[in-house]
């Protein structure tokens, strides 16, 4: 199914009223349904701002990308269960599972989609100690990336197992030679600490 997928104007910090003129002029002007974000780039949008937009016609979805989880229920109940919530925070995601997002969309399912794989698996068969304990591997896989510049650094991942994803176009920072090795050293630390298992870009190490 084709949709549009679009942040919300940023660079100036837009009124409720402007975000939400900007999603109908974009809604009005094509025939597709859309899936509009609530990211910290461009401000979250507060309760109010997301139930205006739920209003416009084609607006059925939205990428929940802040930390109130909480927000995720109220979405649910007081716009509807058809008004799909993808988590967006990736160190988040069995949180935002919990709370009751359709599904997820972010950075490191590119990377690492087997942990993230089991861990909505395990989330649907209710088994939430095997769910913890993937968040948890996959979040300390992210924070040690984080150390690193994290576009350059998810690409030269990818290009370890044959994905090649192109750089980091500035002003992204790249990923030098040193900081690669780094890189490797410390996810081979966690692969053999925290025994991490079938996870394709920890296997080419």
């Amino acid at each position: 199914m084709a949709a549009i997928s679009s942040v919300p104007p940023f660079y100036w910090k837009f009124s409720s009223d402007e975000v939400v003129r900007y999603y109908q002029e974009i809604s009005a002007s094509v025939d597709l349904s859309m899936i509009v974000y609530n990211v910290a780039l461009a401000a979250t949008m507060d309760f109010s701002t997301i139930k205006r937009l739920a209003t416009i016609a084609g607006v059925e979805e939205i990428k929940y990308t802040a930390s109130s989880h909480h927000e995720i229920l109220r979405i649910k109940e007081e716009i509807g269960p058809d008004f799909k919530i993808y988590s967006g925070s990736d160190e988040m995601a069995l949180s935002g599972l919990a709370y009751g997002s359709d599904g997820l969309i972010g950075s490191f399912y590119n990377v690492i989609p087997e942990l993230f794989i089991k861990l909505f698996h395990a989330y649907k068969q209710k088994d939430w100690e095997i769910a913890k304990q993937l968040q948890t591997q996959a979040d300390m896989i992210i924070f040690s990336v984080l150390k690193h510049p994290m576009h350059a650094s998810m690409k030269r991942m990818l290009s370890w197992i044959g994905v090649e994803a192109g750089f980091a176009r500035s002003p992204f920072s790249s990923l030098s030679k040193a900081d690669e090795v780094l890189l490797k050293e410390e996810l081979k630390r966690l692969k053999h600490t925290c025994h991490i298992q079938d996870v394709e870009v920890l296997k080419a190490l």
